[in-house]
């Protein structure tokens, strides 16, 4: 899960909906966002698709590894 935001501000740049806001919005192609914010998913999904990543329809912050090294094992760390 992951986002756009400005390198000059640190500042997220507006996608149309929030972070897991579980709702039509939140699809890729959702009506009813703006063009500048249809545009930065298109941007987002872009870019994560070039570098080797699948996009979930549902929410255009979800993406997945299309070569996952290991599919089947569930790593639990801590992240900081």
């Amino acid at each position: 899960d992951l986002t756009l935001y400005h390198l000059d501000t640190g500042e997220l740049v507006s996608m149309g909906s929030n972070f897991d806001f579980m709702d039509e919005r939140s699809h890729h192609t959702a009506k009813g966002i703006g063009d500048a914010e249809a545009q930065n998913r298109r941007c987002l999904r872009k870019i994560m698709e070039s570098s080797g990543f699948q996009s979930y329809r549902f929410e255009w912050w979800h993406y997945k590894l299309i070569d996952e090294p290991y599919p089947d094992t569930y790593f639990n760390f801590a992240v900081s």
